[in-house]
């Protein structure tokens, strides 16, 4: 009994975001549908990715591994899922992205934060930065046949992880007032994505 707690205490937040989310929709509510995503990935999820990465205390050797495994296993998804989807006849633009990008963040980032802590955290954002870097980079290129570099470059998750990265490889640290305000605004994020 107490095996099914402990999966509760990790899953249920998850579960009970995405049913407000469901009930506020089916009840009539005000729901924003361009208003609310723009507001979590141009604001919310930057300061949050930028916050974990400038903050997390995961060891330099780990992250490099963690980082190179994500980088690896997204390769490894992208040519299985292409070959899929070629052998399938099927259209490159309409069925390689869903296969590539998962939720890591919306579903993946409070499931490991829940299960594993902070650490655990640290982790699931990095491997979240580096599918949030690969969606606005090949799969804007995926969906839309091409793309550029300007455009990759105003996405405010593409600079948040650059910026993070850099800030954790130097060891800076914004102010707290600063860093207060940001993790604040990234506290939002999951929830909104949900």
């Amino acid at each position: 009994m107490s095996l099914l707690f402990s999966v509760l205490e990790v899953v249920a937040p998850v579960f009970i975001l995405a049913a407000i989310g469901f009930l506020w929709v089916k009840l009539g509510f005000e729901y924003r549908v361009q208003f609310v995503p723009r507001l979590s990935m141009s604001l919310g999820v930057p300061c949050l990715i930028f916050t974990a990465l400038m903050q997390t205390k995961i060891d330099a050797g780990f992250l490099q591994i963690t980082m190179f495994a994500s980088i690896l296993a997204y390769a490894l998804v992208t040519l299985v899922g292409f070959a899929l989807v070629k052998l399938a006849g099927l259209d490159l633009r309409t069925y390689l992205g869903p296969l590539i990008f998962g939720n890591t963040g919306n579903v993946g980032l409070p499931l490991a934060f829940f299960a594993f802590g902070d650490e655990g955290f640290g982790y699931a954002v990095v491997i979240f930065a580096i599918m949030g870097m690969y969606s606005f980079t090949a799969g804007i290129w995926i969906v839309s046949g091409g793309g550029s570099f300007f455009k990759i470059v105003k996405e405010p998750l593409v600079s948040a992880t650059f910026l993070g990265a850099l800030f954790l490889w130097q060891g800076w640290q914004t102010p707290p007032f600063l860093t207060n305000t940001l993790e604040l605004i990234g506290q939002m994020a999951i929830p909104l994505m949900l």
